[in-house]
């Protein structure tokens, strides 16, 4: 009976021991590993690398021929890489239409606090949808309000929209700033609400037009969670 006791315990242990270690790799994945295009590449040719290392050395290949069969390879994966993800890029915009428009730092929020930007952690798969330039079958509402108001605040919603979008969108003038105000308007909705254009359009007036102290502190915030 003590033994079963025992063994019991130790099943127990090590089955959690899995369990939170299944949890931490997991996480190191996704947060890390599948953060954007670049670390994907860099964890595939890294492997590659090594495994690569390891067979050569197996067979018996000198240091020097090593390193330069390796470092060859690695280069042609790389070219091959850069070659697939490009033609997939090139269908996602052509297929896509406005959502094709612009081209995002980071291909998903993984790891990313979404309340803290304001939106709900049940639309992270959205999120990632749209940062991978396809449009999500439903809106995703933005909660931040301005100070003293209940009204979804649009510049803080430019601002987020300013750190994920290549080149930012202070500068957009014209067809570009209509494109991005029918991006928003088919994409958010603001603390339940649809997007009003007239107020989109003021914002960002208001929001292009602070000076550079201010817009740059007001940028922080999102700077830092966006980071991690």
């Amino acid at each position: 009976m003590l033994k079963y006791i025992k063994m019991e315990t130790i099943i127990r242990k090590s089955g959690l021991l899995i369990f939170l270690l299944n949890q931490k790799l997991r996480m190191l994945f996704h947060v890390r590993i599948l953060r954007n295009h670049n670390t994907i590449i860099l964890f595939i040719l890294l492997m590659c690398f090594t495994t690569l290392l390891i067979g050569f050395w197996g067979i018996g290949f000198s240091i020097n021929k090593i390193i330069l069969y390796s470092t060859i390879t690695i280069i042609a994966l790389f070219l091959a890489l850069l070659l697939i993800g490009s033609l997939n890029e090139a269908k996602r915009l052509k297929k896509n239409g406005l959502f094709s428009y612009f081209q995002f730092n980071r291909s998903n929020l993984n790891g990313i606090s979404l309340v803290d930007l304001g939106f709900s952690l049940a639309d992270l798969e959205k999120f990632n949808l749209i940062l991978n330039n396809i449009q999500p079958n439903e809106k995703i509402d933005f909660h931040l309000v301005s100070d003293n108001r209940t009204a979804a605040d649009y510049k803080k919603l430019f601002r987020i929209l300013h750190l994920l979008i290549i080149g930012g969108i202070k500068d957009f003038k014209k067809e570009r700033k209509e494109k991005l105000f029918k991006f928003i308007q088919s994409t958010f909705t603001l603390n339940g609400s649809e997007v009003n254009m007239a107020s989109l359009n003021s914002r960002f007036s208001e929001w292009v037009n602070e000076s550079e102290t201010e817009f740059s502190e007001n940028l922080k915030p999102f700077q830092k969670i966006l980071s991690r």
